[in-house]
């Protein structure tokens, strides 16, 4: 008779502590991540409350660390906006105070939109005109761009165009 997979763990001596560990050894994550992971690995409840409370106490496991790095990384290196990366952050359980909080100490919107116009531009260089200003629109709105900050960036057309 097959062995029940928490029977298997307990068997290999994996602890909830050391499979979290094992996780924020990969990349930093959220308190919801973790206890996520652990779920679906079969930990219990009450196993995974005091892993990841363990893991917060240390301070290897913090929301709001979490929250303002991946916010950083998002608008850095994918050139994201506001609404994308809070989207992004909810889905991976940070709470809606700590989006606020982070997303108001972020950049400004309409520097990181021209940012992001900037690069855009520097592939689309073929697009000229009207249609590129549509076009551009349509990508930073999708990127989680206000409007206004849209608008914004498009605006300071001379400023791109010169490049």
């Amino acid at each position: 008779m097959p062995m029940s997979e928490k029977e298997q763990r307990k068997g290999s001596g994996k602890s909830a502590n050391a499979t979290a560990l094992r996780l924020l050894s990969i990349r930093q994550r959220s308190v919801f991540e973790i206890a996520s992971k652990l779920r679906e690995k079969g930990f219990g409840a009450e196993e995974i409350e005091k892993t990841t409370g363990y893991l917060t106490d240390l301070g290897l496991l913090d929301d709001e660390k979490f929250a303002r790095a991946l916010a950083e990384s998002r608008a850095r290196h994918k050139a994201w906006g506001p609404a994308r990366i809070g989207r992004d952050l909810a889905s991976k359980g940070v709470e809606e105070g700590i989006i606020k909080k982070v997303l108001s100490e972020a950049a400004p919107e309409e520097e990181a939109a021209l940012e992001a116009l900037r690069r855009w531009k520097k592939g689309n260089k073929a697009i000229e005109g009207q249609k590129a200003r549509e076009r551009a629109f349509r990508h930073l709105l999708a990127r989680g761009f206000s409007s206004a900050a849209i608008m914004k960036a498009l605006g300071v057309k001379a400023e791109i165009e010169s490049e």
